[in-house]
């Protein structure tokens, strides 16, 4: 914390007389010059003219010059762009899910309790792992944006014979995609992201590898273990940093987006595009406003989240 050094008033001869200087060279207070009647009044008039005159100057300088402070510069800033933001919620009581066949490397994977996440309810109905992103072709990387330090990877780890997390999103002129084998069994990475190059990495125990995706996907790629045919998992190749996943209580947040006319895309592992009678071919299009955009509360039939066939 910075340390605030209070001045105390000093005092300073000048001529015969004494006066007390200002507490700091800012705060322009005018100084009180003690002078006899007659001849030594009018001495001190003269004087203090010029004195007075120069402080009156510098106190309108000052004000000219006064800037805000970095915090007040920021927030200005930031109410420039818009957030997206809102709840996704399964309406109807939470599924049990599923616990998966484990029928390769046993010793190893059979002591996990491996269940299925294509559909990740929580006991208040948060909706997990719904993509949610721009769709809006070419749309504009605002300055917070260009600035920002995001992380150099995005990882995939492969641990308790799963894919960790099951989903991910990247932006991918600026990420790199890392996987890697914390189980002490061989592991595989398959993925084939459409018109872009496909992926077989085999893992040996310790082992990684990095890929660098070239091309927007407009729908999440899946991805595969071929040695552990219950592993799979999803991301979404990107060119913009606006897209983002629902966390376990159903809620997602999009910072620092243009304001304007934008579109949204909202996908879901089990029936791929999430429509809605409000969001048909599960898009949304909205015009954003400065600050933050609540899309509030959504509830979701449990029809809209069946498997497709």
């Amino acid at each position: 914390m910075r340390k605030h050094h209070h001045l105390r008033p000093r005092l300073e001869d000048i001529g015969a007389h004494r006066v007390a200087a200002p507490r700091n060279a800012l705060s322009m207070q005018a100084c009180s010059v003690s002078a006899p009647r007659g001849r030594r009044e009018s001495e001190a008039d003269e004087v203090g003219q010029p004195r007075r005159a120069f402080l009156r100057s510098a106190a309108a300088l000052g004000a000219a010059m006064w800037m805000p402070s970095a915090p007040a510069l920021l927030r200005a800033d930031e109410a420039r762009w818009a957030t997206l933001c809102g709840r996704l919620v399964y309406d109807g009581p939470a599924p049990e899910r599923a616990k998966l066949k484990v029928d390769k490397d046993v010793d190893c994977c059979g002591k996990f309790d491996i269940r299925d996440e294509s559909l990740m309810v929580a006991a208040d109905g948060g909706l997990k792992d719904v993509f949610v992103f721009c769709r809006t072709p070419k749309v504009e990387i605002t300055p917070p944006w260009r600035g920002a330090e995001v992380p150099k990877r995005v990882t995939l780890d492969n641990r308790d014979c799963i894919f960790q997390p099951h989903c991910l999103t990247i932006w991918y002129d600026r990420q790199e995609f890392y996987t890697v084998n914390s189980d002490p069994v061989a592991q595989n990475v398959a993925f084939s992201p459409l018109g872009d190059v496909p992926a077989n990495f085999v893992l040996a125990v310790g082992g990684d590898a990095t890929y660098r995706f070239t091309r927007r996907q407009n729908f999440p790629v899946p991805i595969a273990c071929n040695y552990h045919p219950w592993e799979s998992a999803f991301i979404l190749p990107r060119d913009n940093p606006y897209a983002a996943l629902t966390r376990s209580d159903g809620t997602f947040r999009i910072e620092h987006l243009p304001p304007g006319p934008l579109e949204f895309q909202f996908w879901h592992e089990r029936p791929g595009v999430l429509e809605t009678p409000d969001w048909p071919k599960g898009r949304l299009s909205i015009a954003l406003r400065p600050g933050v955009n609540d899309l509030g509360t959504v509830k979701l039939a449990p029809a809209l989240l069946a498997r497709k066939s």
